[in-house]
C-alpha cells in the first residue's frame, strides 16, 4: 500500500521540480548577454555644452577615412557628461578611429572623462598616458592630454576638429581574445 501512494506522489513530485526549474530559466531576462552581444563598442563619456553632432570615422589598413566607414551621434549639449556609443557591425573591426568631436565651430571646450572599447564581456579604458599616445588631434583642435579637454578652432575658414589615432588593432585584438 505504502509503495502505491509513493508512486502516486513521485511523478507529480518530479514533473513540479522540472516545471519550477524551467521557469526558473525562462524567467531570464537575457541580461547576462552584453547588449550589443559580438559587436565593438567604442564608447566615449563626454560632456559638450552646446548640441552638436559627434561621428566616429574608421578604416582598416591603409585605406583613407571616408563616409562610408562613419558612425555618428547627434548629442545634446549639457553641463553633465554624457556617454555617447558607437556600435560597429558585426565583425567590423577597425584598425585605426578618428574620433570627430562636433561641428559647431561655437562650442566651448569639450571634455572627455573616458574613452572605452568593448566587446561582449571585455573592456579596455584608455589611461590618459595612453590617450596622449595612440591618440593625436589634428590643426583644428587645441587638446591638453593631460586634463582631456580641447577646442574646436576655425582655420582657414574651415572647422573640423578631430583626435585621429594610431594602429589601434592592438586593442581590438585583445578584446576580442578576451
Amino acid at each position: 500500500m505504502r509503495a502505491i501512494r509513493f508512486k502516486k506522489w513521485i511523478f507529480p513530485l518530479i514533473l513540479s521540480l522540472f516545471l519550477a526549474g524551467a521557469c526558473k530559466q525562462s524567467g531570464k531576462s537575457g541580461s547576462d548577454k552584453p547588449e550589443h552581444e559580438d559587436q565593438l563598442v567604442v564608447q566615449l563619456i563626454v560632456k559638450v555644452k552646446q548640441d552638436d553632432k559627434l561621428e566616429l570615422y574608421y578604416r582598416k589598413g591603409k585605406e583613407t577615412y571616408n563616409s562610408e566607414r562613419r558612425l555618428d551621434a547627434p548629442i545634446r549639449g549639457s553641463e553633465e557628461f554624457q556617454t555617447v556609443n558607437f556600435v560597429f557591425e558585426i565583425l567590423e573591426f577597425p584598425s585605426h578611429v578618428r574620433i570627430d568631436l562636433g561641428e559647431n565651430p561655437q562650442q566651448p571646450e569639450i571634455e572627455i572623462q573616458q574613452l572605452a572599447f568593448k566587446y561582449n564581456e571585455a573592456e579596455h579604458i584608455f589611461t590618459p598616458e595612453e590617450l596622449k599616445k595612440y591618440f593625436r588631434p589634428n590643426s583644428w583642435l587645441q587638446f591638453d592630454f593631460q586634463t582631456l579637454s580641447g577646442k574646436g578652432r576655425v582655420v582657414d575658414g574651415k572647422y573640423d576638429p578631430f583626435l585621429s589615432s594610431n594602429e589601434i588593432s592592438y586593442f581590438v585584438n585583445k578584446l576580442i581574445l578576451y
